[in-house]
């Protein structure tokens, strides 16, 4: 019997968007999900301050008469600012507040083919005696580009911003079992992708999809090389001596062979442990992954208060996994 050909459904709303993709062959949820989601984290691109021009100030380690914030925060807050653009091009943003009282993102001047998707954004507080102008550059981008890589300055005493331009803030994907009729070796892909609301959640899934197909090309057009020299000998495979071993395994974990961190070679940082051999309880190993965390470096990266946000992940299973992290000679970030 044929297997039936995969369907997408998805559920938007507004800058959330969940996409569930069934039926796919055993090990091919893992195999696109995976892809998918490091594309849409480093590679869709999008909107990002460059470069702000504040009025009499000439370094961010200044600070402004009458207003609460220093230039530092000041410009920590415009980076929370999120803009769409409807035509490419970089757009120069005018904003110009005096007198006491709150200044928010929708006291920018913005141009026509413009708009600024989150407008109640906080940027600064003014006192009675306070004034604030400023010029802030807003470009397209992918990725994260530090400040000094930006281009020339617009204007003199303009200070460059490192930018982080994708509209992609999470994504997370998980794998579960289902079925065709009596085929039970099925995978379904559940994918979650979290937006800053400049782009739609599906906007950047079909980009993530067309960035895919565009690198997978290259594989049709193959380039013949150059023929062996007669001095060189290609590489024999031999095969494995039993049908257990195979020569592209990984050495084993400590958890099947019950070794204790210094069992391990000297030159060796750190246990090879994948995150399944850590040892952590179903509930808590389907919690994380829920939450895209499917690797021990993954984990490591994260403190007990990034943990705790998780769902599902408590004190005591906190407690876990520091406990099986230890044996292992690893921990959470600080």
């Amino acid at each position: 019997m044929d297997q039936k050909r995969p369907q997408l459904k998805a559920r938007v709303d507004g800058d959330y968007g969940e996409f569930v993709l069934e039926p796919l062959t055993r090990g091919y949820g893992v195999t696109i999900g995976n892809p998918i989601r490091r594309i849409l984290m480093s590679s869709i691109p999008g909107t990002a301050v460059t470069s702000v021009y504040i009025e009499d100030v000439l370094h961010e380690f200044s600070t402004i008469p009458g207003v609460k914030e220093d230039v530092i925060q000041l410009i920590l807050n415009l980076k929370e600012m999120v803009v769409r653009f409807h035509a490419p091009g970089p757009k120069t943003l005018t904003l110009r507040a005096q007198g006491e009282g709150v200044v928010k993102a929708s006291a920018f001047e913005v141009p026509s083919d413009a708009e600024i998707v989150n407008p109640d954004l906080v940027i600064a507080t003014l006192a009675e005696d306070g004034k604030l102008v400023m010029e802030v550059r807003v470009e397209e981008g992918e990725g994260y580009v530090p400040a000094d890589k930006h281009a020339t300055k617009d204007r003199i005493n303009s200070i460059p911003v490192d930018a982080v331009f994708s509209p992609v803030r999470r994504v997370a994907y998980h794998v579960e079992n289902t079925r065709v009729g009596q085929q039970t070796d099925l995978d379904r892909l559940i994918l979650r992708v979290w937006t800053d609301g400049s782009a739609t959640p599906q906007d950047a899934l079909d980009k993530a999809v067309e960035i895919l197909r565009d690198e997978l090309t290259v594989f049709g057009n193959v380039e013949t090389l150059p023929a062996l020299t007669p001095e060189y000998q290609p590489p024999v495979y031999t095969p494995a001596p039993t049908p257990q071993a195979n020569v592209y395994d990984l050495p084993p974990t400590p958890t099947s062979l019950n070794l204790n961190p210094g069992d391990y070679p000297a030159e060796m940082d750190s246990p090879r442990v994948t995150l399944e051999g850590l040892g952590l309880t179903t509930r808590v190993l389907h919690s994380l992954k829920e939450e895209g965390i499917d690797s021990v470096d993954a984990l490591c990266a994260l403190s007990d208060r990034d943990l705790k946000k998780v769902p599902g992940i408590g004190e005591r299973s906190l407690d876990e996994i520091k406990q099986q992290l230890a044996q292992f000679g690893l921990a959470l970030r600080d």
